[in-house]
């Protein structure tokens, strides 16, 4: 079965609480360590525009955002291992605690679900970038990429946004 986000809870296997909370463990963890090799993406990128506003040549600057996107899927496929595991923890918790931290972190989870469902066509998410901003690509200056309609990037408040998220789900744990 394709686990696309559209579809993400059909057919799910089922895992004890022990095995989801493991499993949230390991993608915030993969989510996190991702961080710093986005940020390092991210100045490749700006190098690549630089070199774009002197030679007029966007090659280099569409392989950079290439890259950089990839990175972002790696990212948000995190957010998205995390957001399984969690509405599987709050099916099974008869206490609803685990539905409680579902429900207030609806809202961030499904911005960075957003973006990995555009990320899956990495191509269109360049040529979203060039159709957005032009040749003077101020996204890419202003740490703003575009993602149908949604303005992201992967930057403190995201990183911020995951670290509460999964502070909420370990304090359930006990």
């Amino acid at each position: 079965m394709e686990r696309d986000v559209t579809n993400r809870y059909r057919g799910l296997p089922p895992r004890t609480p022990d095995m989801l909370l493991k499993i949230v463990r390991k993608f915030y963890r993969g989510a996190v360590s991702h961080f710093d090799l986005i940020q390092e993406k991210k100045k490749t990128v700006r190098q690549a525009l630089l070199s774009m506003r002197q030679t007029g040549d966007p090659q280099p600057l569409r392989e950079a955002l290439t890259v950089l996107f990839w990175e972002f899927h790696f990212y948000v496929t995190c957010w998205l291992q995390i957001d399984l595991a969690l509405y599987r923890l709050a099916r099974l918790d008869e206490t609803g605690r685990y539905a409680e931290v579902y429900a207030r972190y609806r809202s961030e989870i499904d911005r960075h679900l957003q973006v990995r469902k555009c990320a899956e066509d990495t191509a269109a998410c360049v040529e979203a970038q060039f159709d957005r901003f032009g040749s003077g690509m101020s996204g890419v200056e202003q740490d703003a990429y575009w993602f149908d309609g949604l303005s992201f990037t992967v930057d403190q408040a995201s990183l911020d946004a995951l670290h509460r998220l999964y502070r909420a789900i370990m304090k359930e744990e006990a």
